[in-house]
């Protein structure tokens, strides 16, 4: 029976170990300002039309349009200051950005939103007036990200994947 039980503890012990040692040596923890190339504050200027070739990004959607734009891209946004501030949104385009709006933009953006979404960007906001979530703040994030891009776009799949069967189901 004691052998049982010890052959048992040491077979899962070194799962447990491979696990640990696959995790600490495919996955590395780093800042997401490495994982992205760009985390800006916007500053479009800006003419609100109610019909226009290009959208108007505020701290939480599209607030107008406009004719011109002056990012292009995949953006991953947030609030910089109020309520609202460490709410992330997605959105990809031609576009505007206000100043009230902090953004990122990056390679894998959507495995970043799925990260900083878990992380919780509300906790860094700061001030008892107006809650403040600064450029610089999340530049310096620290997390755990795959090393191997296939592997985070298989995971950034999986996360999408869930996200389309919740809305399904709502």
């Amino acid at each position: 029976m004691l052998y049982i039980l010890c052959t048992f503890k040491i077979k899962h012990t070194l799962k447990l170990y491979h696990f640990i040692y696959f995790f600490a040596t495919t996955w590395e923890q780093h800042k997401v300002s490495k994982e992205v190339y760009s985390v800006d504050t916007g500053k479009s200027k800006y003419n609100i039309l109610e019909i226009g070739k290009y959208e108007i990004l505020g701290s939480t959607g599209i607030i107008g349009y406009d004719d011109s734009y002056d990012y292009e891209g995949d953006f991953l946004l947030t609030a910089r200051v109020g309520a609202n501030a460490g709410t992330l949104y997605r959105h990809s385009g031609k576009v505007k950005i206000t100043d009230n709006t902090v953004f990122l933009q990056g390679n894998h953006i959507d495995f970043v939103f799925y990260l900083l979404d878990k992380f919780d960007l509300k906790k860094l906001s700061f001030g008892s007036g107006q809650p403040l979530i600064k450029a610089s703040e999340l530049k310096a994030i620290e997390l755990y990200i795959p090393k191997n891009s296939e592997e985070k776009n298989k995971i950034t799949k999986y996360f999408i994947s869930i996200d389309k069967l919740i809305s399904l189901h709502q």
